[in-house]
């Protein structure tokens, strides 16, 4: 009991050091953070319920990209390993791998995340094609541990992040490093109908810049907060409701809105909604 307690107490003071030390909510002040790419690396299920699941316990991996607190075990298993790719308008080859296992009473997962844009043709100050080709790729690693405690389930995570946007040799550029922590609390009534969860990922900043002009410059990454909860009503056993809402350091609140019935211990159907709360206050008053 005293490794938790010691683990608690290291992980929140490394998480409330950056809060502490850096002006918190620089609204409206999208694309200055660092590694901004991190949060594409969606499952499908987180994207269908548009983030929404952070609160809810879940034996998916992907479940750590939310809130590292809500992983679990699937009962019987000692070790998952899953995979997933897609490609689209933000990158032409990316995915990622995740392998979980269990020591004891701690959930430990481990991931490789990758995206590539492609080849992207460079232009000069003046809008002229300078006929040279950039060919951005970037990577991410993760490390994740959960475990219970009396009332809660607390996990917490280490990202490190590395972004190379040309080729050293051509353009005189290098690979960008960045560090990152992530944490997350989860509470659940005994009946596991109400759950309720605190998190905050993306809690670092870059390291090594992409410049090689003998100066790095440690912009930060999103350092967000994020508070959601799930319901299950007792007149519809087979559904739950999921929302939270995401505080971006440097862009407005998000809130975001899902829902999941199961149809069978195979099938589910999700949906999700996301809107800016910054837009949805506008909506009302336009209203």
């Amino acid at each position: 009991m005293n490794l938790l307690k010691n683990v608690l107490i290291c992980s929140l003071t490394v998480a409330l050091a950056p809060a502490s030390s850096l002006a918190y909510f620089t609204q409206d002040n999208s694309g200055e953070e660092a590694f901004s790419f991190v949060s594409t690396f969606d499952s499908p299920r987180n994207a269908a319920v548009e983030h929404s699941a952070g609160a809810l316990p879940s034996t998916d991996p992907t479940i750590t990209q939310l809130n590292p607190a809500a992983l679990r075990i699937q009962e019987g298993k000692k070790h998952i390993v899953e995979a997933h790719w897609q490609t689209g308008e933000m990158a032409e080859n990316q995915g990622s791998l995740f392998y979980t296992t269990q020591v004891k009473q701690f959930a430990l997962q481990f991931s490789y995340n990758w995206y590539d844009v492609g080849s992207i043709d460079g232009y000069d100050e003046l809008g002229n094609e300078t006929g040279k080709e950039y060919n951005p790729f970037g990577h991410l690693f993760t490390g994740t541990i959960a475990f219970p405690m009396k009332h809660i389930q607390f996990g917490a995570g280490l990202k490190v992040v590395a972004e190379k946007l040309a080729d050293e040799e051509a353009f005189g550029d290098r690979t960008a490093f960045g560090a990152a922590f992530d944490w997350g609390v989860s509470w659940q009534n005994a009946s596991n109908s109400i759950g309720l969860s605190l998190a905050a990922k993306d809690f670092g900043s870059m390291l090594v810049d992409y410049s090689d002009d003998g100066e790095d410059d440690f912009f930060a990454m999103s350092q967000t907060f994020i508070a959601s909860g799930y319901l299950r009503p007792k007149s519809i056993r087979r559904l739950t409701l999921l929302t939270a809402t995401e505080f971006p350091r440097f862009t407005p609140p998000i809130l975001d809105i899902g829902a999941e019935y199961a149809l069978g211990k195979s099938f589910t159907i999700r949906g999700g909604w996301t809107r800016n709360w910054l837009d949805l206050v506008r909506d009302i008053k336009e209203l």
